[in-house]
């Protein structure tokens, strides 16, 4: 179990320069990436982008890369347009020709005129190798966070379901008294209206009552999501999707265990199933 919320962060050092990588993620309904590096690196993006999606299957991932070039080190190559620079002088000297002027242009003008100095990139192959292999490191990293962290989840999920268990349990051992308490009712209320009810009749109207308020269905079906969600705590693979359905299910019984509800003791315990059901749920909108 991982949970989706970690950072990790990892720095290397080339011959060109230092790469230092950021990566922060948090909880997303599927694969979110989004990263942000050097324009050099661009040619890098979608290798980046496949070793993260080979390792995440959920979340919202935030990738920093930064380059810090060495002193000595230029990732651009200046060099001079001799054919653009030929043809100015040229032009300059045809305007002089025909103005009969004898004005000429200043190194500045040639220097701020638009492609007369062509930047060309220097071979960065080696650093995106390196990004690539760094990002790996990083994303290694962040994969022993997120584990981590589900491992602690994992162990607190694991002791709200006993919980869960437990209430389910003594749920289940409420019903024969307030079926009892229920049929006294009844027999109390038919006795003070002073009826001369036959017992066959006061036999069926008090089975129909009681099927009406009837949960058995209800904490089997809560017995049985229990058990499934312990099954998959213990599954080796992205589960936060199957544990979220789960909730939907066990928050469904939740609430109508409170509307069947004949007795305090049942309404109450329909609040506390609600509450560690919603602590739970918590908890899962982390899980990946």
């Amino acid at each position: 179990m991982q949970s989706m919320t970690a950072f990790a962060a990892q720095a290397v050092e080339t011959d060109l320069g230092r790469l230092t990588c950021e990566i922060k993620s948090v909880n997303q309904r599927f694969l979110d990436i989004t990263i942000k590096c050097p324009d050099f690196l661009r040619a890098a993006e979608h290798n980046l982008r496949k070793s993260i999606e080979k390792t995440l299957a959920r979340g919202k991932v935030l990738v920093f890369i930064n380059f810090y070039p060495s002193d000595q080190v230029a990732l651009t190559e200046l060099k001079v347009n001799h054919a653009l620079l030929a043809q100015l002088q040229s032009c300059v000297t045809d305007i002089n020709q025909t103005l009969g002027t004898a004005d000429s242009l200043q190194l500045p003008h040639f220097m701020r005129w638009p492609d007369v100095i062509i930047q060309e990139p220097a071979d960065t192959s080696q650093l995106q190798t390196a990004a690539v292999s760094l990002i790996e490191q990083t994303i290694a990293d962040l994969v022993d966070s997120r584990q981590r962290e589900g491992a602690a989840m994992q162990s607190v999920l694991a002791d709200k379901l006993a919980q869960l268990a437990d209430i389910t349990h003594n749920i289940r051992s409420y019903v024969p008294d307030i079926n009892q308490q229920l049929a006294d009712k009844m027999r109390i209320r038919l006795a003070d209206l002073d009826i001369d009810a036959q017992p066959e009749r006061f036999e069926q109207e008090l089975a129909l009552h009681l099927q009406k308020i009837d949960i058995t269905e209800e904490l089997d079906r809560l017995d049985a999501h229990v058990a499934e969600f312990e099954r998959i705590l213990t599954l080796q693979e992205p589960t936060g999707r199957r544990m979220d359905f789960l909730m939907q299910e066990l928050n469904r019984e939740a609430n109508t265990i409170g509307s069947k509800s004949a007795a305090m003791t049942t309404s109450n315990a329909s609040v506390d199933l609600k509450v560690v059901i919603e602590q739970m749920r918590e908890q899962i909108q982390n899980i990946e």
